[in-house]
C-alpha cells in the first residue's frame, strides 16, 4: 500500500490548515511558512493570486533541512522563467500546485504565465463522510494519494455531472450549480423553474418552496415535493467550455435541455422522434445524445435561429447479447482520445441481494448492484452504422456520471489497455434506498473479460452516498458560462 498524504484546504481567515504539508518561505530556505498576510482567505484561489503550494512534510515543520543545506542550496529562485514553464507543462495537477510554494519567483511564474498542467488521469471523488461532511476526498491513482478538500459549498448536494474540471451539483431546492473544487470558482446555472415541463412552484406561508408543479400532456399538472425533485428530476449534466454551453438530461421521461452563456432559462431540445435520453457528450462543437435504445441524435446548438438536428443514427444490432440474456440498463457515449472515433458502451447491471431474494422490493444493507457485462460499438460515420468492438487497443475508458472520456494508455502507462474504469451512476433510487446499497466501482478488461476492483485503498461503509464520480482536475482560470444567478422567485 502506498504512502498517503491528505491535504486539507480550509476556509479560514488569512490562513491555511494543511495536514502533512507546509508552505515554504521565499528564497533558498524552505523552513519557514509564508506570512499570514501572503495567504488569501480562500486558499483554493491562491494559485490565481499568488500560486498555491503544497509540499510534503516529514517532520511536521516543512521539508527537513539544516543550516549547511540552506547555505549551499541551489539558486532555485533564479531558474529562468522559460525553464520553469517547461517544468510546469510536465507536472500533475498536485505537483503544479506545489510548484508555486518553492519560492516567490516560482510563485510569480505560475501567476504570470499560467501554463496548465498536462492532461490528467481522472481523480475519483469519494462519497460524503458523516464524520466530516464539509469535506470531500479525491483519490489520485498516479501518485496513489488521497486529497481532502474543504467544500462546504456542496455539503449535502447531489453530484450529477463532472466536466472539464467542473462538478455540477443539485442543491436542496433542486437548483443546479457548477463548481471547480481546486480553484473555488463557481457558476449559478438557470433556475430549475425555467425547464419547459416545470409549470410552477408551491410555497408555504413563509414563502419557502415546498413543491414543484410538473406539467404532463396526459396527466395535467402534478406537484412534486422538493426532495423528490432533488432526487429524481435530474439525471446527468455536462459542461462544454468551447461552446459555452451546459446540457442536462432531466424529467421523468429523460428529456434534454441546454443553456448558453447569458441565458436566463433552459431551452428544450426536441428530436424528430421522441426519445428517452441516457447519455450526452460534446464532440466537435456538437451535442451528441444517446437514447436508451442506443439511437444517436446529434444537435447543433449554435445553428442560426434555434438548435437543429444534424444527424440521427439508429441503434446497434444486439441480437447476440439479447439471446445471452443480457439486459443493458446503462449506456454511454465516448469519443476516442484522438477524436476520430465515436463509441457507445452498453453496461449490464444486476441486483445481488444479500439474502438471495431477487424478488424482494425493499433494499437491505449489504445489497449490491454489480456490473456483469459490457458491450462496445463503434460508429462508421460514413455509413451511419454501428459495429461491435472486441478490443480497444491502447485506450482506457472512464464511465459514470462524468462526461465520458477515453485516454491513451501510451500516454498514461499507469492505466490498463483495452479497459473500462467505471463507477456506479444509477442514481434514481432516491437517497433512502441508494445510501444502503453497495455501489459498483471497478475495472473491466475487454481483452479477457475480467473484472477487478478499483483500488482506492478501501473506504469504510459510511462512504457510500452520494455515489462516487470521476473528476478530471483542471485549473481553469475562467469559464465563459456566466449565467444569471437564481432569482428570488426560485430560492428560499
Amino acid at each position: 500500500m502506498g504512502t498517503f498524504y491528505t491535504c486539507h484546504f480550509h476556509r479560514r481567515a488569512r490562513g491555511i490548515e494543511i495536514e502533512n504539508y507546509e508552505c515554504p518561505a521565499d528564497g533558498h530556505s524552505v523552513e519557514q511558512p509564508l506570512a499570514k498576510d501572503d495567504v488569501p482567505e480562500d486558499p483554493r484561489n491562491w494559485w490565481l493570486e499568488r500560486g498555491p503550494g503544497l509540499v510534503p512534510s516529514r517532520s511536521g515543520r516543512g521539508l527537513p533541512s539544516n543550516s549547511s543545506t540552506s547555505a549551499c542550496a541551489p539558486p532555485w529562485a533564479g531558474l529562468l522563467p522559460e525553464l520553469q514553464a517547461l517544468i510546469l507543462g510536465r507536472l500533475e495537477v498536485a505537483d503544479y500546485l506545489r510548484f508555486a510554494a518553492v519560492c516567490r519567483s516560482w510563485c510569480s511564474t505560475v501567476a504570470e504565465r499560467p501554463c496548465l498542467p498536462k492532461p490528467q488521469i481522472p481523480w475519483l471523488m469519494l462519497s460524503d463522510s458523516t464524520r466530516d461532511p464539509d469535506t470531500r476526498r479525491f483519490f489520485s491513482q498516479p501518485d496513489q494519494k488521497m486529497y481532502k478538500i474543504h467544500l462546504p459549498e456542496i455539503h449535502g448536494r447531489l453530484c450529477i455531472g463532472s466536466s472539464e474540471g467542473w462538478l455540477i451539483t443539485v442543491d436542496e431546492l433542486s437548483e443546479l450549480h457548477a463548481l471547480n473544487p481546486l480553484t473555488g470558482a463557481s457558476l449559478a446555472l438557470p433556475s430549475v423553474a425555467t425547464f419547459f415541463d416545470v409549470a410552477g412552484v408551491v410555497r408555504d406561508s413563509d414563502g419557502r418552496i415546498t413543491d414543484y408543479v410538473i406539467g404532463y400532456d396526459n396527466l395535467g399538472e402534478v406537484p412534486y415535493e422538493v426532495e423528490h425533485m432533488r432526487s429524481y428530476y435530474h439525471l446527468k449534466a455536462i459542461l462544454d467550455h468551447s461552446s459555452a454551453a451546459v446540457a442536462v438530461i432531466h424529467g421523468e421521461f429523460n428529456d434534454l435541455s441546454f443553456a448558453h452563456a447569458g441565458d436566463e432559462s433552459w431551452t428544450a431540445l426536441q428530436p424528430p422522434v421522441p426519445r428517452i435520453f441516457w447519455d450526452i457528450i460534446f464532440r466537435k462543437g456538437l451535442l451528441h445524445a444517446m437514447a436508451i435504445s442506443g439511437a444517436l441524435v446529434v444537435f447543433d446548438l449554435d445553428a442560426p435561429g434555434s438548435p437543429v438536428v444534424v444527424t440521427c443514427v439508429e441503434r446497434p444490432h444486439s441480437q447476440k447479447w439479447e439471446q445471452q440474456g443480457c439486459c443493458f440498463n446503462q449506456k454511454y457515449l465516448v469519443e476516442s482520445p484522438d477524436g476520430k472515433d465515436l463509441f457507445q458502451v452498453w453496461r449490464d447491471l444486476r441486483w445481488l441481494p444479500v439474502d438471495g431474494n431477487g424478488w424482494r422490493e425493499s433494499i437491505l444493507p449489504g445489497d449490491a448492484r454489480m456490473t456483469v457485462a459490457f458491450a462496445i460499438f463503434k460508429l462508421d460515420e460514413r455509413r451511419n452504422e454501428w459495429s461491435e468492438v472486441k478490443d480497444l487497443g491502447d485506450v482506457a475508458l472512464f464511465l459514470g456520471l462524468n462526461h465520458s472520456m477515453a485516454l491513451s494508455t501510451r500516454e498514461f502507462p499507469e492505466l490498463t489497455s483495452s479497459s473500462i474504469y467505471f463507477t456506479d451512476d444509477y442514481n434514481r433510487d432516491g437517497y433512502e434506498m441508494d445510501q444502503q446499497v453497495i455501489h459498483d466501482i471497478g475495472v473491466f478488461n475487454l481483452t479477457d473479460g475480467s473484472f477487478q476492483p478499483y483500488d482506492f485503498h478501501s473506504i469504510d461503509s459510511e462512504w457510500n452516498w452520494p455515489p462516487q464520480i470521476w473528476f478530471t482536475p483542471l485549473l481553469s482560470q475562467a469559464c465563459p458560462l456566466q449565467v444569471p444567478s437564481h432569482d428570488g422567485g426560485s430560492t428560499r
